[in-house]
């Protein structure tokens, strides 16, 4: 099996939405002096590769700790969307033209290409291609950029409707459009609704980022 590690690696200074405070760094403790090294981080839940609970946008909606673990390992597709647009439920359909139709309980990841931090506005996804996947049983989404849309309309749409998400993903040019499945487990911070988070594609080797 092959695996791809989707998350960037995270520290103060890298990109993050505007206005939120940037994560701090303190030394506790060292090898030196106290036979161990320890590290104190201060920072916000939707850091760096991070996932999104309903409750980011829904105060009925389920938190970080409330979604069981079985809903952390799904089957995923990967949707390629090259356009400086919304995806829509054509594109989609189109997906499901040529790798059959997406199935239900399973991760859904849209890779634009969109670098980390880049500037501009981002593509993202339609309010009605979330539709068409909430009517196939999606469990979840994700993409490579930093909101599900720049309007946060499509964002809030799919977490109040009990769906959860995962922003800043990379690596998503190595993973095959179907055939390989997503596992993201997080720590469980009760209330929480937004925390960083290490998702890995797991796919047979045979299968290449065209399949």
């Amino acid at each position: 099996m092959q695996i791809i590690d989707l998350s960037h690696a995270f520290s103060p200074g890298q990109p993050h939405f505007p206005g939120d405070p940037d994560q701090e760094i303190k030394t506790v403790s060292t090898i030196e002096n106290d036979g161990f090294l320890m590290h104190q981080y201060t920072l916000i839940g939707p850091w760096g590769t991070h996932v999104d609970a309903p409750a980011h946008f829904d105060p009925q909606g389920r938190t970080l700790d409330q979604i069981p673990v079985d809903e952390t390992h799904l089957p995923l597709y990967c949707l390629r969307f090259s356009r400086p647009d919304l995806c829509s439920t054509a594109d989609v359909e189109a997906f499901e033209h040529t790798h059959g139709q997406i199935q239900p309980g399973s991760f859904v990841a849209l890779h634009t290409g969109w670098e980390w931090g880049e500037q501009g506005i981002a593509p993202g996804w339609s309010i009605e291609a979330l539709e068409l996947l909430h009517e196939r049983g999606v469990i979840a989404i994700g993409h490579d950029l930093p909101d599900t849309d720049p309007s946060l309309e499509a964002q809030r749409w799919w977490l109040c409707h009990d769906h959860w998400q995962i922003e800043n993903l990379t690596n998503l040019d190595k993973v095959p459009a179907t055939g390989a499945s997503i596992t993201c487990p997080w720590p469980v911070p009760v209330n929480g609704a937004s925390f960083p988070v290490r998702p890995i594609a797991i796919f047979p080797k045979h299968l290449s980022p065209a399949s």
